[in-house]
């Protein structure tokens, strides 16, 4: 009597394994789908976020090239802000790929695009201090706001330019 207990025990401690796998089974397969969902999502958050560090580029890119013949910045300043510009794309890349500090993203993309130009941009980031408190924030967010906050510093010497310029026109008459 003792064995036929200990069979039947047996018998059901396999039998609660068996469900208790299959169960295991289908919550793995339901995990599995899951992630390869969110996996698939996150691919496509990452490729738009890829294509619009493109476009924000590409429109700063537009925007200092407008206001390049007529701005009050020196020529190597200007390409200090077109440098920082082109290099969006590469840096949200760098940073999607390894979590790093901006200044170092910055970096490895001068180092391989610009032959160590690093410090001058550093230089040129600490001269015009409007741009100093995004780059301090050290992160993309920051970088593309100071960006944002070169262009329109050319495009602010330009303007004031231009204002003085028209100023002065109508008093030479």
């Amino acid at each position: 009597m003792g064995s036929v207990l200990v069979v039947i025990g047996f018998f059901l401690i396999v039998v609660l394994l068996v469900v208790k796998i299959d169960g295991l089974s289908k919550e793995h397969k339901r995990l599995l789908s899951q992630f390869k969902l969110r996996d698939q999502e996150a691919s496509h958050v990452q490729q738009l976020t890829y294509e619009l560090a493109e476009e924000c580029s590409h429109m700063l890119l537009l925007q200092l090239d407008q206001e390049r013949p007529t701005t009050r910045l020196s020529a190597h300043e200007v390409v200090h802000i077109e440098q920082l510009c082109r290099a969006i794309p590469v840096i949200c890349r760098e940073l999607v790929l390894r979590p790093q500090p901006i200044a170092q993203a910055l970096q490895r993309y001068c180092k391989k695009y610009y032959a160590d130009s690093y410090t001058e941009l550093e230089v040129f980031i600490h001269r015009h201090g409007r741009l100093i408190p995004s780059w301090q924030k050290n992160s993309f967010a920051g970088y593309l706001q100071m960006c944002q906050a070169a262009v329109s510093l050319v495009r602010e010497l330009s303007a004031k330019e231009t204002v003085k310029t028209s100023r002065a026109r109508p008093e030479m008459a």
